[in-house]
């Protein structure tokens, strides 16, 4: 008489799970790897550009991005009652990045 032959449920288990690790890595490579053709991609587009107004305005705004300190955003300052740069900006660093909070007067 032949033996029953059961599942062997610790192969079962390593090889769905080597499978999802291996499906999970290779949908991350290609996501990856379009990523990289489109960031090419949309820097070749900015290269072709022929109007000066659009490339001046895409280089300003990344210096803004990369010095905050060059905004042209008017920001509260409350030593002076109106728009400014100076103390305000350096009263939200001191705060941790937090706006200060106001109170509206009572009456």
């Amino acid at each position: 008489m032949a033996q029953p032959q059961g599942l062997n449920v610790p192969v079962i288990i390593t090889t769905a799970v080597v499978t999802t690790l291996l499906t999970g890595a290779i949908f991350e490579g290609v996501h990856a790897y379009y990523n990289v053709l489109e960031a090419q991609e949309e820097g070749r587009k900015w290269d072709q550009i022929k109007e000066r107004t659009i490339d001046k305005i895409h280089s300003d705004q990344v210096k803004n991005i990369e010095d905050p300190s060059r905004t042209s955003i008017p920001v509260y300052d409350p030593e002076t009652g109106g728009a400014g740069k100076g103390s305000a900006m350096a009263r939200v660093i001191a705060e941790g990045g937090k706006m200060p909070t106001t109170k509206p007067a009572k009456g």
